[in-house]
């Protein structure tokens, strides 16, 4: 299925339009993803000036729920399964913020050309 099926299925033709427009624009495109995808790359990561918080980054959630006394144990596996599918879910919103770009890049039309064909 291509991002064209998809925005065919889900998008009329006003929500197309806003899509396009959005990621014609390419600082705001560029900020957004990056704005999007931060909450998965960058949380609980040191940052200069600026005391460290690991309980913000997933990852680390996931393994102190594992070995707090205080919550329902995680097993190893357990562990493993959720980092998987944060892995995968960072992974499809990057290919979401992808086939909007594939979107628009499809739908271009055609430059006009001044030559007859006639002639």
């Amino acid at each position: 299925m291509t991002s064209q099926d998809i925005s065919d299925q889900i998008l009329n033709d006003i929500e197309k339009d806003k899509i396009k427009s959005f990621t014609e624009d390419k600082i705001m495109f560029e900020a957004v993803k990056k704005y999007v995808l931060a909450v998965a790359y960058q949380h609980g990561t040191f940052k200069k000036g600026e005391p460290f918080n690991g309980i913000v980054n997933y990852a680390l959630q996931f393994a102190g729920q594992a070995i707090n006394a205080d919550s329902v144990p995680r097993s190893d596996e357990e562990l493993g399964q959720n980092i998987r599918a944060l892995t995968q879910a960072t992974s499809l919103v990057e290919s979401g913020f992808k086939e909007l770009k594939e979107m628009v890049e499809v739908e271009k039309p055609l430059p006009k050309t001044n030559v007859n064909e006639a002639e």
